[in-house]
């Protein structure tokens, strides 16, 4: 990990940051649920408040970029996994029977619990460009140091799935907006696209609020932007390409 430009006020613009990145999300239930190609804005987001040790909502822009030569479709295992949690509120014969484990669950009922084979969906190897701006001088500095000195190993998703940071360095990015090609894969958002696009739309999750303890994420329409697509972009001062949301 290292800086290529010193922190002073008259550099403190965005910060970009290289990760390589390998991870194992596993779908539940038994059920394939289809990893997204790219990480969620949250889940970027998430990793930042992480290492900064924030417990409230900073608000921040980020852009990734996946510089691989292709995004390819994540590999597919099977393993045995345990599923279940349900509740029971009487211990019945159809419940033991169902469920192989059974177990008190702590409030005059009970859970129940078996294994099956499910699928997990696993990304190798993705290499990302991470633009991160914040209109707070002292956060982008926090920032800065979290990802040049992270007090947590750094994770981008659960805590298993781990990342290594190849570079971090402060950047001057232009405010003007211009039609480009993409030379990398990104998240699209609709109002980027300068043209129409036929495709998949995404609701990939933003920020959140609690409301009744439960998360309740705001969320971007996007498309998969792939290497060649016309998106409106901005530029940093090496020439890369930055999409902020």
């Amino acid at each position: 990990i290292y800086s290529t430009i010193p922190i002073n006020k008259e550099d403190l613009q965005k910060i970009s940051v290289n990760i390589t990145y390998t991870t194992n999300l596993v779908a539940v239930n038994g059920k394939n649920r289809t990893t997204f190609p790219l990480p969620p804005y949250s889940t970027m987001i998430g990793m930042v408040h992480r290492l900064c040790k924030w417990d409230t909502t900073h608000t921040i822009n980020v852009s990734v970029m996946c510089t691989n030569e292709r995004l390819s479709s994540p590999q597919v295992d099977r393993s045995y996994g345990w599923i279940g949690g349900n509740p029971a509120r009487t211990l019945t014969k159809e419940f033991q029977t169902r469920w192989s484990i059974v177990v008190d669950d702590g409030s005059d009922g009970y859970m129940g619990w078996g294994r099956m084979l499910k699928n997990d969906s696993i990304l190798v190897d993705r290499n990302y460009t991470v633009h991160i701006n914040s209109e707070n001088e002292n956060e982008l500095k926090q920032i800065y140091q979290a990802f040049l000195y992270p007090p947590i190993y750094p994770s981008l998703g659960r805590w298993e799935d781990t990342i290594r940071i190849d570079e971090v360095k402060i950047v001057n990015v232009e405010d003007e907006e211009k039609e480009e090609k993409l030379k990398a894969f990104s998240w699209l958002p609709r109002e980027k696209c300068p043209q129409e696009v036929i495709g998949t739309i995404y609701k990939i999750p933003t920020f959140y609020t609690i409301f009744y303890e439960r998360r309740i994420f705001d969320y971007k329409s996007c498309y998969i932007g792939n290497i060649g697509s016309s998106s409106i972009i901005r530029l940093d001062e090496n020439g890369e390409q930055v999409l902020f949301v």
